[in-house]
């Protein structure tokens, strides 16, 4: 991590309850623009930021123009995205400096793991690691720099207000892991786990208030408890408990952690509230691969993961793969292909190996950007091939679908059981509906279909 001091000042909550006396009063109240970048745990740190302005007397707006202050939520897991970052807080400083009072705070994984560089693009910025975004209602109003510590020491939830019938629920931070190429241990930290009764507080008053679809993140979700002697299963098995029409979106989960609670686990893919997704991360096919990555497990064994799970549900699977890993030769890329040709999945994230700072594979030989490249490309057409066969096999059929956004061109998006999207041909104002429809056309990435 960058040399960067941490800001060691007056208590946290005393500093809050300070704010939400005076916002209360409306004093110091402030219009707030929310940015972010990354994963749905990212997603979901965001929805607390805002759930702890709202309570601090603040508003949340849309629109830049009208900000007051703006907050972006970075990553820190790719090189390109830290640049892509970098240039927009090259123009936020530009829009601070237009009008004097604006407010600029950065925080996320990048804010912790690179202070000194989120410093230098924007030296008056409020700058908040990911385990301290507690510390933003005293940043909005005076200059802060806590990158945090490697654990969530104050774990805030979101609050649930009904505008959304869709709640993130970041249930875990950090980590047990330590993969030679992530960064993540550096601006996530250690596991640490939010107390179950918070957990089910949240989730009992958002069902009752009428939320349908509820997202458990974290960085492995499979961990949840290991720290505070408890377990994802205990979690889930106390959240089914509530009744309602609701649907649950499990979160990734990592091969090493959830191998040992599969059994268990794989109960509560039969309930109709769970969406039959499964999210677990592969990165490559080639065992030799697999040890220089640090990733605990071995190809056979992740196919035998995947094998299992399969054997027991008809589930949508979801995976990731990392190509030009340092020293990846010609036999571990075609190792990586053909085991995904064996595990057939549903959706595949490929990302080009990017070197990233402070982590053991930074210091190992380098492939060409070419090779790199090259060999995403390859894998991009076989990831199509595999995901449009998956597809095609509901071509025709009919399919129960819950319709929970609106489609980017026309038309609804909705999830079937297994969470495999599906564009529908229907009003705006069935949004949140249960709908039967026909599948008409089958493309890699969705299927396309009408109402019966």
């Amino acid at each position: 991590m960058d040399n960067f001091k941490a800001h060691e000042g007056h208590d946290t909550f005393a500093f809050n309850a300070l704010f939400l006396f005076r916002n209360a009063r409306g004093k110091t109240k402030l219009k707030v623009y929310i940015e972010t970048y990354g994963c749905w745990l990212n997603k979901a740190d965001s929805q607390v930021v805002e759930s702890m302005l709202k309570r601090g007397g603040h508003e949340v707006t849309n629109d830049l123009e009208e900000a007051d202050a703006v907050v972006v939520n970075t990553c820190a897991v790719r090189a390109e995205t830290e640049r892509k970052i970098a240039r927009r807080l090259e123009k936020l400083e530009e829009w601070r400096r237009h009008r004097a009072n604006r407010k600029l705070v950065v925080i996320g994984c990048l804010a912790r793991a690179r202070p000194a560089f989120i410093a230098s693009t924007s030296p008056s910025a409020s700058i908040l690691g990911p385990n301290a975004i507690h510390l933003i209602l005293r940043a909005l109003h005076e200059r802060v720099v806590d990158v945090g510590s490697d654990r969530r020491s104050v774990f805030e939830l979101p609050t649930y207000n009904g505008s959304s019938k869709r709640l993130v629920i970041p249930v875990a931070v950090g980590c047990l892991g330590s993969c030679s190429y992530c960064i993540m241990p550096i601006s996530r930290g250690r596991l640490s786990s939010c107390q179950p009764q918070r957990i089910l507080r949240l989730f009992v008053d958002a069902i009752s208030k009428g939320a349908k679809e509820v997202y458990l993140v974290a960085q492995d979700l499979a961990s949840y408890g290991l720290d505070i002697g408890t377990s994802f299963p205990e979690l889930l098995r106390a959240l089914l408990e509530c009744k309602g029409d609701y649907m649950i979106r499990l979160g990734m989960m990592e091969p090493s952690t959830l191998s040992a609670m599969a059994r268990e686990l794989i109960e509560f893919y039969f309930d109709d509230r769970v969406y039959k997704y499964l999210h677990l991360p592969m990165q490559s096919g080639s065992d030799r691969i697999l040890h220089l990555m640090n990733r605990k497990y071995t190809s056979s064994s992740f196919v035998d993961l995947v094998n299992f799970f399969r054997s027991k549900v008809d589930l949508f699977l979801a995976t990731d793969v990392i190509v030009g890993f340092p020293t990846e030769t010609e036999e571990d890329f075609e190792q990586t292909c053909r085991v995904l040709e064996k595990i057939a999945p549903d959706k595949v994230h490929v990302a080009r190996y990017a070197l990233r700072p402070f982590t053991k594979a930074a210091s190992m030989p380098q492939l060409s950007d070419h090779v790199k490249k090259e060999r995403s490309r390859v894998l991009d057409e076989l990831v199509k091939e595999l995901t449009l066969k998956r597809n095609l096999r509901y071509v025709g059929k009919e399919v129960e679908v819950l319709l929970t956004d609106v489609a980017p061109k026309e038309g609804l998006l909705g999830r079937m059981p297994d969470y495999r999207p599906v564009v529908v041909k229907c009003d705006r104002d069935m949004l949140w509906k249960k709908v039967t429809v026909v599948i008409e056309e089958a493309k890699p990435h969705v299927l396309l279909g009408r109402m019966a």
